[in-house]
């Protein structure tokens, strides 16, 4: 993936995100702007945070014990490896995250996410 088109996506991620899963644990979110991930592989997972506005740290695709211990952890909000993503949600992890189509380019100028409709993941990933 191009990174430009990381960074839209992030932009996406972020706007979709950012309100659900810290509101919804009283974390405040430490992002704002565009967000730039160094360092993404297809074959680990990058953690970040809206609180710190950083990668908290990174495992391996497919590692069932590293996915179960990062499961358990709330200091994350959602994960690239490759061309996947995932929410701190439903199978993924305990956290109140999801994502949200946002039918706009304008992400950049989304200043509140929605309330409701929020999708939590549900599918683990086997490649």
């Amino acid at each position: 993936m191009k990174m430009k088109g990381l960074r839209v996506l992030l932009c996406a991620v972020a706007a979709a995100v950012l309100l659900v899963s810290c509101q919804g644990n009283g974390r405040q979110p430490n992002v704002s702007g565009e967000i730039t991930l160094e360092g993404l592989s297809a074959d680990k997972w990058t953690y970040f945070s809206f609180e710190t506005g950083a990668a908290v740290g990174t495992s391996d695709y497919r590692d069932e014990a590293q996915d179960a211990a990062w499961a358990e952890r709330s200091d994350w909000d959602f994960a690239i490896c490759g061309d996947y993503i995932k929410t701190n949600s439903g199978t993924s992890g305990k956290g109140a995250g999801g994502v949200q189509q946002n039918k706009t380019d304008a992400f950049l100028q989304i200043t509140e996410a929605p309330e409701s409709g929020y999708l939590v993941d549900t599918v683990r990933i086997a490649r």
